[in-house]
């Protein structure tokens, strides 16, 4: 009979070997070499500067937003003198900063499996396999042993899917059900995609997986792409992942649209420290950067030397030569967008009275500015309870003095 250990540790760690190819590199589009080691790169120290310089905080819009949570917290409004609140405004930025720390960016674990036996007879025993997991108290998630029984006898170590689904089952927490939830997959990943709410699938995702996960990778590069796809960079700005989000498209050389879209509003540094960080990852890149170089002459060097790129950074061109940008209107609208989903819940929760229930916020909301709206019910029902109750309180005094008088009778007799 074979005899396990308690621990397999080469069955369930990462291997350390050099990879033919990153997962994160898309096989098509893309000349980054194959032995590139990504979890490395990514944690550079002038790749991490580059990414944090990229990522705008953005503290009353996207930081500190509203947001949906399930316990209630109280607005707190302060008078502070000028140094106060700048103090106060540093203290914020610098938690705005311990936030936005970046999501890891890990290759995923491999989806090969060990066989460990092979048992004839064992073979048809049962129509399913068996799984057997090692819950053993100093076991963690990522070191824990889990092995499969195949009905034909086989036994081999689980993949990564069934490693973690076991470690979901027996140590379970909230929000992580067994299974994947149906938001992780379409169509309900492309409504809520939809619905701008890019960044609450992302921060689920990792709640959920471990950053080494396959399904994370194949997850996260899909709602990037889907991101590049439609030029929605602005749902990602001034979040954890923005920093996974840039990295991912210098690993694939496909900038140019977000880098329009930092020349749209003028953001020449911006656009400059992307281009760096195409470099950065991409030593061998064609495009010369030299040291003393300003911002404006590193932008105007990639468009002359990338002119295949023209059609997609129109307003990058624009800034450049006109020094046009793009009007806040669309930045003011995506931003208005949360604050009037918030507006909404709240008009919802609102309470209906029947001092309230004629105007706006009311269950005709806009349309009782345009339509009467009488109340009969509630203002009568009001003034019944209310005569009621005055009547009652008389008939208990009444009562109440008949025993008085009764009880001093008594007393005389």
């Amino acid at each position: 009979m074979l005899k396990l250990k308690p621990k397999i540790s080469p069955f369930t760690r990462l291997s350390t070997e050099i990879r033919q190819s990153s997962q994160w590199v898309k096989a098509s589009g893309s000349s980054t070499t194959e032995d590139v080691n990504i979890e490395k790169l990514f944690v550079e120290k002038n790749v991490q500067k580059l990414l944090t310089d990229l990522t705008d905080i953005d503290l009353e819009h996207k930081v500190f937003r509203p947001r949906r949570t399930s316990i209630q917290q109280r607005s707190h409004f302060a008078l502070m003198t000028d140094e106060r609140l700048e103090k106060t405004r540093e203290r914020m930025r610098e938690e705005a900063r311990r936030f936005l720390q970046f999501v890891p960016v890990k290759e995923p674990r491999q989806e090969t499996v060990q066989t460990l036996a092979k048992d004839a007879e064992l073979k048809d025993f049962d129509t399913s396999k068996f799984v057997f997991t090692d819950i053993t108290f100093d076991a963690t998630d990522q070191d824990r042993t889990v092995v499969v029984r195949e009905p034909d006898g086989t036994l081999r170590t689980a993949n990564p899917e069934e490693h973690d689904r076991m470690n979901r089952t027996y140590y379970q927490k909230p929000n992580r059900p067994v299974n994947p939830p149906p938001l992780f997959s379409d169509p309900y990943l492309q409504q809520a995609l939809d619905k701008n709410e890019h960044e609450f699938v992302l921060d689920w995702s990792c709640w959920f997986y471990e950053p080494d996960d396959p399904a994370f990778v194949r997850l996260s590069q899909l709602i990037f792409d889907r991101i590049n796809e439609t030029n929605k960079f602005h749902v990602i700005t001034s979040t954890r992942h923005f920093g996974s989000f840039v990295f991912y498209l210098a690993l694939n050389d496909d900038i140019p649209k977000l880098l329009n879209y930092f020349g749209s509003f003028g953001r020449l540094s911006d656009c400059a420290n992307l281009i760096r960080l195409q470099k950065a990852v991409k030593p061998d890149w064609r495009v010369t950067i030299a040291q003393g170089d300003s911002e404006e002459k590193i932008v105007k060097d990639f468009i002359k030397q990338n002119a295949r790129f023209r059609d997609q950074i129109g307003d990058l061109l624009n800034f450049i030569n006109n020094g046009k940008v793009k009007q806040d209107q669309d930045l003011e609208k995506q931003t208005f967008g949360v604050r009037e989903r918030v507006g909404r819940m709240d008009r919802r929760k609102a309470r209906i009275t029947s001092a309230n229930v004629r105007g706006v916020e009311g269950p005709l909301a806009e349309l009782s500015e345009e339509y009467p709206v009488k109340v009969v019910k509630s203002e009568g029902s009001g003034e019944r309870d209310a005569v009621e109750k005055k009547d009652e309180g008389r008939g208990k005094g009444r009562w109440r003095s008949r025993d008085q008088n009764s009880k001093e009778d008594k007393k005389k007799d």
